[in-house]
């Protein structure tokens, strides 16, 4: 892993993400028997319901959506949502067991990571936004969506690259 990883602010538009969706209670995720996370991602390769997914804009890249969370200093109460699918150009049909969630326009931090398994990759990529305090750069983060993206071509989770979007805004003086 880097030690400081490079400055990338990227600008992001709105776009939607239809995959299936799981709540996840941080506390469990440690445990491989409860881990959501891990589970999903599984389910969603194994079951190939990227095929399964209407209107997809570019197949085979695939998004980890995390959204519906706050901000809390106790880890062992913090929730939220995930969605693990593709972008999709229309949201006229949605197939039973799947949802679909529109990310609106947004500034990002940007990490990469990998290849390595999922969910190493993934908690190797988001341990960097440890390393670097975003105030230094100007900006906080936002706690509405952040998402990890796999880009098309990568099948097998244990072995992935991963671009880390840590939603974020400017502080204002």
């Amino acid at each position: 892993m880097d030690p400081v990883p490079p400055k990338v602010i990227v600008d992001i538009p709105k776009f939607t993400v239809v995959g299936i969706s799981r709540r996840v209670h941080f506390a469990s995720e440690a445990n491989p028997e409860t881990n959501v996370y891990i589970k999903t991602f599984k389910e969603y390769f194994d079951k190939k319901i990227a095929e399964t997914i209407p209107n997809r804009a570019i197949p085979g890249r695939t998004y980890c959506l995390y959204y519906d969370f706050k901000d809390v200093q106790d880890k062992s109460i913090f929730t939220l949502s995930i969605l693990v699918g593709e972008l999709v150009t229309a949201v006229d049909q949605i197939p039973e067991g799947l949802q679909a969630f529109e990310v609106q326009d947004a500034t990002y931090a940007q990490f990469k990571g990998g290849p390595g398994a999922i969910p190493e990759a993934a908690r190797d990529t988001w341990m960097k936004l440890y390393l670097i305090k975003l105030d230094e750069w100007g900006y906080k983060r936002s706690y509405i969506t952040e998402f990890e993206l796999y880009r098309e071509g990568q099948n097998d989770i244990g072995n992935m690259e991963v671009e880390l979007h840590v939603g974020i805004q400017q502080i204002q003086n």
